[in-house]
């Protein structure tokens, strides 16, 4: 393999904008909460090893400035921005994370799960992942920070608690309404 040759599939299955307004007509119309949770540096949380497919070795040179040797090359033993397959190994990870954790892919969209009721968590739970930013929905917040609890145990990153930002879009909601805009 050479440098800049084409090496694996590169996509990364993303949530369309539609489900996301899915899943807030569905927070407005049935009262859910709607959290958000931000994965911090979230390509160096995933492992090639989720992969389907056999990922070649990537090698990266020293900064400028690095006190090194000319010639030397560093192996990036984890996913690294910039490297094409990277959101598609983090959307694995993810994948196994919740398929662990009992959650089913939504039918609807690749990056969409949802964990049906159970003794564990009373409530049935969906999240979308758009790379880094989920979106959470959950009709007990006791269950929802269960597992928000969970999920940021396994994924270093930030609760952001009821979503009033998603994907750049500022979103208003009156619970009162029963809106989201």
């Amino acid at each position: 393999m050479k440098q800049g040759e084409s090496y694996v599939d590169a996509f990364a299955p993303v949530p369309r904008s539609t489900a996301g307004r899915v899943m807030m007509s569905l927070a407005a119309a049935l009262d859910l909460e709607m959290h958000a949770c931000d994965l911090s540096q979230a390509f160096i949380q995933a492992s090639w090893a989720d992969l389907p497919e056999k990922v070649p070795q990537f090698f990266i040179r020293p900064p400028q400035g690095w006190d090194e040797e000319d010639g030397v090359v560093y192996e990036c033993c984890r996913p690294l921005y910039g490297i094409p397959v990277s959101a598609r190994c983090l959307h694995y990870t993810l994948d196994h994370f919740m398929r662990d954790n009992k959650f089913v892919k939504s039918g609807f969209e690749e990056s969409v799960w949802i964990q049906y009721a159970d003794e564990e968590l009373p409530h049935t739970i969906m999240m979308s992942a758009h790379i880094d930013d989920t979106l959470i929905l959950c009709e007990n917040l006791t269950t929802m920070q269960k597992f928000k609890d969970k999920f940021l145990a396994r994924f270093e990153g930030t609760d952001e608690g009821e979503v009033t930002e998603y994907l750049g879009c500022d979103i208003l909601r009156d619970r009162a309404a029963g809106t989201i805009t």
